[in-house]
This record gives C-alpha cells, structure tokens and sequence, in this order.
C-alpha cells in the first residue's frame, strides 16, 4: 500500500485530535471565565461587607467621642452648678447659724447673772421666801425664751460642718441650762436641776477639750466660763466653713476623677481606631 493509501486516515485523524485540542481549550477558558467570575463576586461582597464594617465602626467611635465630650463638658458643667448650689445654701446656712446663735444672747446674760449665783443654796432660799423669787425674776426682767431662734439653726444642720454645728449645740445647752435654773430659782421649785449635766459636759468637752480638767474639778457651776471659748471656737468653725477648703478639694478631686475616666475612654477609643 503506497503513501497515498494512508493520507486520508491521517488527515481525519489530525482534525480529530486538533478539534479536541481546541475543545479542550474552550472548555478550560469558559471554566477558568467561571471560576474568575464567581471569585470577583465573592470578593466583592467581601469589599462591600468590609466596607460596612468599616463605616459602622467609624459611626461607633464618633459615637464615642460625642459621649466622652458629653461625658466631659455635661459632667463638669453637672458638678459646678451642683457646687455653686451648695456654696450658695452654705452662705445661707453660716448666715443662720450665726442668726441662732445671736439669738441666744439675751440667755448669755442670764447665764452670766446665774454665774454668781450658788444654786442650791438659792434655791433653798427661793423656795420658802417670796421676796427672794422676785429677786432672782427681776434679775431676768424682759427675758423673753420664745424668742431664742433655735429653728434657723436645725434648718442649717445638714450644711455646716460637724464641728460647727457642735460648738453651737454646746453653747446653747450651757446658755439654755442656765435660763434653766433662774426658771428653777425664780419659781421657788426647789433645788432641782432638770438639765443633763452630763451630756452638757460632753458637748463642751467635745469642742473644747483643754476644758475638760476644769470642768470635772468644779462641775456645772463654771458652764458659764466656756461660753468665751466656746464663741471663738464657732467663729473660727463658720470662718473655715466660709474659705471652703474642705468642700473645695472634695470638689476637685471629683472633677479629677471625672476627667481621669473621659481620659481612658478617649484612650481606648484611640486604640480602637488605630488597630483598624
């Protein structure tokens, strides 16, 4: 068999083979254009998802900023009227204290008629003679006890300082345990003390502590005697309470603490914002 026998079954053979190739290759770019397309969707719904995290953190953090200058000007703003408030009703409460205080001062003069007075000798004396009842109710002629504001003061009580507040109630229970007794003398009663002596002398005790050896030795006979120091005592208390030193760090040290967490807020919003 010659070579032209066998061109025909070469020539078919060779289209065969080329037509597979090229089906091949058809195949391979129409999968690869698959694939291609499907990889681009995918990869943008991944851009887009990514893009709104992106933009939901964004609004997150300027919701953050908003609250720490929120946090920051409210706060402060919140604290200084607050303290304005409290610096003005403490004014009010140095002035009624210092009102209450003034008010016993007609009970300051009976306590210093009561000063020289030996009490239950008097009293012995007051409650068998009539002339010596008028004596002692001469000696507090136009005393007038309704008139001892005492209300101003329990209405300044939640706003002066402790020690304030004892000084004066130390000094009204020895003005007022002194009007006591003329009442006693002067309605001839007998030698009776209705007062506590003792808790009296803890209040002075309380606020004058040098006093305390005193008043142990003589008793409720020099009350009167402490009244001088008991006056200076709440004038230097009313004084500190008007410079306001302690209110003014307590103050302050909130503002501090205020800032100090606006501060690590901001902080870690910043590190948040950086590690996107």
């Amino acid at each position: 068999m010659d070579i032209l026998s066998w061109f025909p079954a070469l020539t078919t053979t060779g289209l065969f083979a080329a037509a597979v190739w090229f089906a091949r290759e058809a195949i391979s770019a129409r999968l690869a254009r698959s694939v291609q397309h499907e990889f681009d969707g995918k990869l943008e719904g991944v851009r887009s998802e990514f893009r709104a995290s992106e933009e939901r953190l964004k609004a997150q953090l300027r919701e953050r900023e908003a609250e720490i200058t929120a946090l920051r000007s409210g706060a402060l703003s919140a604290l200084a009227s607050r303290q304005a408030a409290l610096d003005k009703r403490r004014l009010e409460a140095v002035d009624q204290l210092w009102a209450a205080f003034n008010s016993l001062a007609p009970a300051k003069g009976i306590a210093a008629s009561m000063s020289v007075v030996k009490f239950e000798a008097a009293a012995k004396e007051a409650e068998r003679n009539p002339k010596a009842r008028q004596l002692f109710e001469v000696i507090g002629a136009g005393f007038d006890q309704s008139k001892i504001d005492q209300s101003s003061a329990d209405k300044a009580r939640p706003f002066v300082s402790p020690m304030a507040w004892a000084v004066y109630a130390a000094y009204r229970a020895v003005t007022l345990h002194s009007v006591m007794r003329w009442h006693v003398l002067k309605g001839g009663l007998g030698a009776k003390d209705f007062t506590d002596r003792e808790a009296i002398e803890k209040l002075v005790v309380a606020a004058l502590p040098h006093y305390q050896e005193y008043i142990k030795q003589h008793g409720s006979d020099v009350y009167y005697n402490v009244l001088e120091g008991l006056e200076a005592r709440l004038l230097s208390e009313l004084q500190a309470m008007l410079s306001s030193s302690e209110f003014d760090k307590a103050g302050l040290e909130l503002a501090a603490e205020i800032i100090r967490q606006a501060n690590a807020l901001q902080t870690a919003t910043n590190e948040a914002e950086h590690a996107d």
